[in-house]
């Protein structure tokens, strides 16, 4: 978490601002503290607030305890949007957001036998004590849950012939879209920073229905990027600096 300082300098910076609300990708916290963080954010900052969480808010529990004490939270709070558990967002006539957290799914590259070894696979119980081809299965299934609630979102919102779906997600959904200090796609890196299954689902979508304008906004990596994987499809991976949060960039929309 950061400092008080840093969190008040960032809430005076989005309030400044004249956006008509806020969209956080993840690693808000970590889930000790990730419901508190929130609850903070929300009484501080009035206007809708759509985020999905990252891997770092799992840290030091599991991650069906921290999901529900999240749904919970919000269930209270209007303008406090947990998209992993919500229906279609329509942000105006044209424009729809959905997403989902996703996750490093191991589907990119190769998981076995990368020498990479993250954190999450410590510090998150479900991923713990497992042997590599069980952490492997594991995450695939997360990754799958995370690509039906995103293609679920986008079905049920389709009929009203969105020209722009802007989806949310933490992990990159493409090689090309996981950057880290000015390249994107390293081989033994992207088994865990990027979610495969959302890409596949992504591009399906993008696929059917060229004359939408397909948005992703994600993170994961800490460093900044742009991809274009498709013609209709724009992907946006925000940059970060432990303890000291700000604003990576503005969504907008017609």
């Amino acid at each position: 978490s950061a400092s008080f300082q840093a969190r008040k300098q960032w809430l005076q910076a989005i309030q400044s601002d004249d956006g008509d609300g806020l969209l956080l990708t993840g690693d808000i916290s970590d889930g000790r503290q990730v419901r508190t963080d929130l609850l903070w954010l929300s009484q501080e900052y009035r206007r809708p607030i759509y985020f999905v969480l990252g891997n770092h808010d799992y840290y030091h529990r599991d991650i069906d305890s921290v999901n529900t004490e999240i749904i919970h939270l919000c269930n209270g709070i209007e303008h406090l949007s947990f998209l992993d558990n919500s229906s279609t967002v329509h942000l105006s006539e044209d424009t729809i957001l959905i997403g989902h957290t996703g996750w490093g799914d191991a589907g990119n590259g190769d998981f076995l036998n990368t020498p990479i070894r993250i954190n999450d696979h410590r510090l998150i119980k479900d991923l713990t004590g497992l042997t590599r081809r069980e952490l492997k299965m594991v995450l695939q299934a997360r990754g799958q849950q995370a690509a039906i609630h995103i293609k679920r979102q986008f079905d049920n919102a389709k009929s009203s012939n969105p020209s722009t779906v802007i989806i949310a997600t933490h992990v990159p959904p493409f090689p090309e879209a996981a950057w880290h200090n000015g390249f994107a796609g390293a081989v033994d890196w992207i088994p865990d920073f990027t979610c495969k299954a959302i890409g596949d689902t992504v591009l399906q979508m993008v696929d059917a229905y060229p004359h939408v304008e397909f948005l992703v906004y994600c993170g994961h990596g800490h460093s900044p990027g742009t991809a274009n994987p498709a013609p209709n499809l724009t992907v946006y991976t925000g940059g970060a600096e432990y303890g000291t949060p700000r604003i990576a960039g503005k969504v907008t929309y017609s």
